[in-house]
């Protein structure tokens, strides 16, 4: 934080904090009318509240003798998740399950580097009747670099999570080599809280993403100012990082800099106005 402190960003966040603060203040107002008219719904629609507890609360003062007993009402609403609430905990816990679940299989699945892992076999259902799958000695060495399930989908017996996944292959000379972005199908089976394997994977294509437009445009030269300021940002990042392009437009601003590591290659990277830290 002492770093943070030393840049001059309080010079450059004016014109931005005012906006966002009234955005701020505008929707905490919102939220809280929300919740108080929540509350108070839930209030006078419960058991024990609303009208009938007003006119109820002078015979409660009374001395009158009533012959019987009465048994107390122990409805109570504070606090409490209705049955609704209750039931739609499970579901997203077990939707969560299934999707780590298919994460965690897709890396294993496509990773070969040895003999066939027992904790893959057991991910399957108990009656899973498997095909050969590559491993051991003679099979190619493969390891799955990263996979990310992007959508997933209610079945009968689970869900159908969809993955994407790369790969990176041994070459013959030793090397690795990342394969293309691809895709796959994964059923899984969900019962009391526990989670397997239903099938095969099933390939698919990658999601095409369409073209979308936000870049932000710049018409002049950004300021000084805010050159400096991202400069020395960037040194804790990089004693050497370099400005490659600073433009504004208006009161905003961006500033491009590059930050290399050991393998000698940089990497261009940002600082604009509206992601100042701690801004």
């Amino acid at each position: 934080m002492d770093e943070y402190e030393e840049i001059p960003w309080s010079t450059l966040l004016s014109e931005h904090r005012q906006g966002r603060a009234k955005t701020l203040y505008m929707a905490a107002a919102i939220l809280v009318a929300v919740v108080i008219g929540f509350a108070g719904i839930r209030w006078l629609t419960a058991p024990g509240h609303g009208e009938a507890q007003v006119l109820a609360a002078p015979v409660e003062s009374t001395t009158t003798t009533v012959s019987g007993v009465i048994e107390p009402d122990t409805t109570t609403t504070t606090g409490v998740l209705s049955e609704a609430d209750l039931m739609a905990v499970e579901p997203a816990a077990a939707e969560l399950g299934a999707i780590a679940r298919a994460e965690w299989f897709v890396t294993d699945y496509f990773t070969v580097d040895g003999p066939m892992p027992e904790e893959l076999l057991s991910a399957f259902v108990n009656d899973a009747d498997l095909p050969d799958l590559p491993g051991g000695t003679d099979a190619g060495t493969s390891y799955v670099e990263w996979a990310r399930a992007y959508d997933v989908r209610p079945t009968g017996d689970g869900y159908a999570v969809f993955v994407v996944f790369r790969s990176l292959t041994e070459e013959p000379d030793g090397s690795f080599v990342r394969g293309p972005v691809r895709a796959v199908e994964v059923l899984v089976a969900v019962e009391e809280g526990e989670t397997a394997i239903a099938e095969l994977p099933i390939p698919i294509l990658p999601p095409v993403y369409h073209s979308i437009d936000g870049w932000m445009k710049t018409s002049e030269d950004a300021r000084d100012d805010a050159v400096a300021a991202t400069l020395d940002y960037a040194g804790m990042f990089d004693e050497s990082a370099e400005v490659i392009e600073a433009g504004a437009d208006g009161p905003d601003w961006r500033v491009v800099f590059t930050i290399g590591d050991r393998s000698g290659n940089r990497w261009p990277v940002v600082m604009r106005s509206d992601t100042i830290p701690g801004s």
